[in-house]
């Protein structure tokens, strides 16, 4: 059984760590690109909201799927196949989750300008956490 209150804390912190970074991407590309300290807090804030959604889906999966997604990326493709969220929306999310371990696993190649661009896209967490709590009722 979904635990919504797991869900929903989650799906909070994502809303936290998301108002943080539309903050550092209202100041500008060149703001961010000369800062190494903001630099490294975009990528924590992106980490933790990243790695929120994946535990969400992976949660929602376990529970109303009999599906095993092979790796995080597939988590989201699984939530598509259970209509939670779009196909569109799951393959953003899987990029959103490979960049997630280049910055844990990888982080001496993080590259400032890949980062910067996923910021584009922080709206793809929003509307993951909306289409779960839709999900949640």
């Amino acid at each position: 059984m979904v635990d919504p209150e797991a869900v929903r804390r989650r799906m909070r912190q994502i809303d936290a760590r998301v108002r943080a970074l539309e903050d550092v991407r209202a100041r500008g590309e060149d703001a961010f690109l000369a800062d190494p300290g903001v630099q490294a807090m975009v990528e924590r804030h992106l980490q933790v909201a990243i790695q929120a959604a994946i535990d969400i889906a992976i949660h929602i999966v376990a529970e109303d799927s009999a599906q095993t997604p092979e790796d995080y990326a597939a988590a989201f493709a699984a939530l598509a196949k259970i209509e939670i969220i779009d196909p569109a929306l799951a393959g953003r999310l899987g990029d959103a989750a490979r960049l997630r371990n280049v910055i844990v696993h990888m982080y001496l190649d993080v590259e400032p300008a890949r980062v910067w661009a996923h910021l584009a896209r922080l709206s793809d967490l929003r509307d993951l956490a909306s289409a779960v709590e839709t999900y949640l009722g």
